[in-house]
C-alpha cells in the first residue's frame, strides 16, 4: 500500500462524514477503479477500514475510533479544560467542548451535551469549516495576518455555509476577536446553531484550543451569550495560570 494514498483516503473520509464507495473514490481521486478497489480491500484487510457488505461502501473502523479517543488524551491541559468544561456545562446547562484547527477546518476534540430541551451536541471528530464558526475564529485570530492569507489564499465555497464570504471580510472579524478575546457565531456554519468560544495556547508546544459554548441560536439571547463568554474566558484564564499557558484575554479585554 502506498501510504499517501492511505493518508489521501482517510482524509476524505474524515472530511466528507460518509462511507466511500470503490467508483467514487476512483472518480474524485483520477485513479483505475482496480487500484481504487485494491486499496480499499488491503486497508480493510490490515484493520484500518471496515465494509457495510450491504452497500458495498467503506467506512472508518473500530482501531481508527481508538486512536481517535487517545488524541491528546495525555495533554493535561486538555484534560484540566474539560474538567472546567463540564463544572460549566452543570451550572448553564449548555453544551460546551474543545477544537482544535486544521488548515480551513476545525475539528472537534472534545464534546459534552447540555441539559436544556433543545440539546446541541457535536461529536469528537466533526469537522466545521473555520471561517464559519466561532471555535475556528478565535483559533485563526491567534495567527499572524501572513498565515490567515495563506490559509484562504483561495477562500473556500461551501454550499449552506454562511460568515466571511472573502478573506477580507474574515479578517474584518479577526480584528474584532483580538480586541475583544472571545467569538460568537449563530446560523452559519448550520442553520439553528449558535456558539461562543475563546483559546488557550499550550505553552510547552504552542498547540492552541478552542473552548466552547454550543446551543440553539434560537434560545439564546445577547446578553446570555456574554455571560458564557465571561465563563469561557474565566475558565480559560484560570488554566493559564495553572499551566503557564497563554491566556485568551491576552486578546483583549472588552466583551465586545
Amino acid at each position: 500500500m502506498s501510504l499517501a494514498k492511505v493518508a489521501a483516503i482517510l482524509r476524505r473520509l474524515a472530511r466528507d462524514q460518509h462511507d466511500l464507495a470503490v467508483g467514487e473514490l476512483a472518480e474524485a481521486m483520477n485513479w483505475p477503479k482496480s487500484s481504487a478497489s485494491r486499496l480499499l480491500k488491503d486497508m480493510h484487510q490490515h484493520g484500518l477500514l471496515e465494509r457495510d457488505y450491504g452497500t458495498r461502501r467503506y467506512r472508518p473502523s473500530l482501531l481508527m475510533l481508538q486512536l481517535a479517543a487517545r488524541y491528546r488524551s495525555a495533554e493535561p491541559l486538555v484534560e484540566a479544560a474539560d474538567k472546567a468544561l463540564a463544572e460549566l456545562t452543570r451550572r448553564t446547562g449548555q453544551a460546551t467542548g474543545i477544537s482544535v484547527l486544521d488548515e480551513q477546518d476545525v475539528v472537534v476534540l472534545r464534546s459534552r451535551a447540555g441539559s436544556q430541551p433543545l440539546r446541541v451536541v457535536t461529536p469528537p471528530g466533526d469537522r466545521g469549516p473555520a471561517w464559519a464558526t466561532s471555535t475556528g475564529r478565535v483559533l485563526l485570530a491567534r495567527l499572524t495576518d501572513e498565515e490567515i492569507a495563506r490559509r484562504f489564499r483561495k477562500f473556500p465555497r461551501r454550499p449552506g455555509v454562511g460568515g466571511p464570504a472573502s478573506l477580507e471580510a474574515l479578517m474584518q472579524r479577526i480584528q474584532r476577536i483580538r480586541a475583544a478575546g472571545w467569538e460568537e457565531a449563530a446560523n452559519e456554519a448550520m442553520t439553528g446553531l449558535g456558539g461562543v468560544s475563546v483559546a488557550v495556547e499550550d505553552a510547552q508546544n504552542g498547540d492552541a484550543f478552542a473552548l466552547y459554548f454550543a446551543f440553539s441560536s434560537l434560545h439564546v439571547h445577547k446578553q446570555q451569550r456574554r455571560e458564557l463568554a465571561r465563563h469561557l474566558r474565566e475558565a480559560a484564564d484560570a488554566l493559564a495560570r495553572r499551566f503557564n499557558a497563554q491566556p485568551a484575554a491576552t486578546l483583549g479585554r472588552a466583551y465586545g
